[in-house]
């Protein structure tokens, strides 16, 4: 694509300009750009993802939402001592213990950024532990059950090829069901 200032050069650079709704777009070279002192505009927006986190936690930490953890700041994890403030200037637990102890601050922030507090795999559901092992166990014995009529049919039409002499389809057969039942 060609400049659209100067028509000669190669078009490197978008500039992309939106005033009151309207959207205006040009596609100029390195050249027209620094001419029309397009280059010169710098955006130094460094995302700070602690910083990120600690305005989201501060925002529950008013009183007004939540005014049963108005003393939140004060807690503390028992076994490291990592305090609410020190997780929200760094973003990180120091222990295992930290979940434990910050688990009824950190739940409903979870639950509103990802929708649950468990991590439940590829199932794609939220199930609690022994629903889903259930669930995970009945999915097993139905899988089961279609084996086992499956290798029954397999079984009947075997003895069928045989009685009609239907030896290569008997020995198809004979050989899917091995597969089957391993």
């Amino acid at each position: 694509m060609k400049c659209e200032n100067c028509g000669k050069n190669n078009a490197n650079v978008k500039y992309t300009q939106i005033i009151n709704g309207e959207k205006k777009q040009m596609f100029l070279c390195e050249e027209c750009s620094q001419k029309l002192g397009i280059n010169d505009l710098h955006f130094n927006m460094p995302i700070n993802f602690t910083s990120f986190l600690a305005d989201f936690f501060n925002d529950m930490n008013d009183i007004s939402l939540m005014p049963s953890l108005d003393n939140v700041n004060t807690i503390k994890c028992k076994k490291c001592g990592l305090t609410w403030d020190d997780f929200l200037h760094t973003g990180k637990f120091g222990c295992s213990n930290c979940y434990d102890d910050f688990e009824l601050r950190i739940d409903p922030i979870l639950r509103s950024m990802q929708g649950a507090t468990n991590h439940v795999g590829r199932l794609g559901e939220v199930r609690q532990g022994n629903e889903v092992k259930q669930n995970l166990d009945d999915k097993i014995q139905k899988e089961e059950n279609e084996n086992v009529r499956k290798i029954e049919k397999l079984k009947n039409d075997l003895k069928q090829a045989i009685k009609e002499e239907r030896y290569e389809d008997a020995a198809k057969i004979r050989d899917e069901i091995k597969k089957e039942e391993e």
